[in-house]
């Protein structure tokens, strides 16, 4: 994402490397919806999975969370360094973790017997939730700029 010196994109307009982030996160996104809609062609039942593979999902899926919204925000260390260095691998990382719960999901939805897709859907639906709300590009940067002030406060070491 290209960036003013102040840290907001220029010409109020996304920067090409803003833009293939946004695409990145949508591809990862609409991902996750083809997974589920070729489990369900292939023959996936929508059916009430084992306690043990819900909660296998579940403990995954709030991991996932807990380790996003927990995990602290590296800012730019060197004076006048570019926002975009911190912005994309924290994007790139987020949404890698909240997916992993479907991708979690999606194995055993394939190897229960037989093929249960509720058992994808339930973490996906978390990871797309989790993705629009931890891991866009502008509310990365945000975090990231928030981040950066608190610690030119002194309120962060």
């Amino acid at each position: 994402m290209t960036l003013a010196p102040d840290g907001q994109s220029k010409g109020g307009r996304a920067q090409p490397a803003e833009r293939a982030l946004r695409t990145i996160v949508a591809s990862m996104a609409l991902g996750l919806v083809l997974i589920g809609v070729v489990l369900v062609l292939i023959g996936a039942e929508l059916l009430t999975p084992p306690l043990w593979m819900l909660l296998v999902v579940a403990l995954a899926t709030a991991g996932a969370w807990l380790l996003v919204v927990l995990s602290p925000v590296p800012t730019a260390t060197a004076p006048g360094a570019s926002t975009t260095a911190v912005v994309q691998p924290v994007v790139v990382m987020r949404t890698s973790l909240v997916e992993a719960p479907a991708i979690l999901g999606l194995i055993l939805a394939v190897v229960s017997d037989p093929m249960n897709v509720t058992v994808y859907v339930i973490p996906a639906m978390f990871a797309l939730a989790g993705m629009w709300l931890f891991a866009r590009p502008s509310v990365v940067q945000r975090r990231v700029e928030q981040e950066r002030v608190l610690r030119q406060a002194g309120r962060r070491p």
